[in-house]
């Protein structure tokens, strides 16, 4: 039990001080290698498996092909994106918020069709040992601050409610809700 409290108050230390972190506070992130694609997949198929992945994945060939997508955009800076039937090459990137020199607390994937569109946040998680302590309003700060000059636009469903309070606390704004409670959110343009 008094592990339990002490878990909880730490919790609301640690909200309050990143809520209290000025902007100049939050590092950048860092591009992903090659070695933390499987952590991204390993996430995405959790959020498969609740219905709150952009992909479908119980596939093993989709599977495949969002693995080469994802190593086609740590190596080139592109992501690999359906439009029409066709594949178009947008700028992508796979970043990482890490503890210090420590170990991976979350990543996201971030693409845009150029360079004058608003980047698109197409998923971002942090990993479950990291979660509750204000570290998902510190990834997507840090990606602001990483992505700064061009806004920021993410959609995910309403169930996804830790990742909705994240956004929030990050500055992003809610736009609208679609009738399957698919929300979008958007974040004005940062310079830093």
């Amino acid at each position: 039990m008094l592990a339990a409290f002490k878990r909880l108050f730490g919790a609301e230390r640690q909200e309050a001080a990143i809520s209290a972190a000025e902007p100049s506070e939050v590092k950048c992130l860092e591009p992903a290698s090659t070695e933390d694609i499987e952590r991204f997949l390993e996430a995405a198929r959790r959020a498969d498996a609740q219905g709150h992945s952009p992909w479908v994945l119980r596939d093993p060939s989709r599977l495949a092909t969002l693995r080469r997508a994802l190593e086609f955009t740590v190596h080139r800076g592109q992501w690999l994106q359906r439009d029409d039937g066709r594949v178009a090459h947008w700028q992508g990137q796979l970043l990482v918020l890490r503890h210090g020199e420590g170990p991976v607390l979350g990543m996201v994937l971030a693409c845009r069709p150029d360079d004058e569109a608003a980047w698109q946040l197409r998923f971002f998680f942090i990993e479950p040992e990291w979660q509750g302590s204000g570290h998902g309003a510190r990834l997507l700060q840090a990606a602001r601050r990483t992505l700064s000059g061009m806004p920021l636009r993410s959609r995910l469903p309403l169930a996804c409610q830790a990742a909705v309070r994240s956004l929030e606390r990050a500055g992003f704004k809610r736009m609208h809700v679609n009738a399957l409670e698919v929300a979008s959110f958007e974040a004005a343009a940062e310079w830093h």
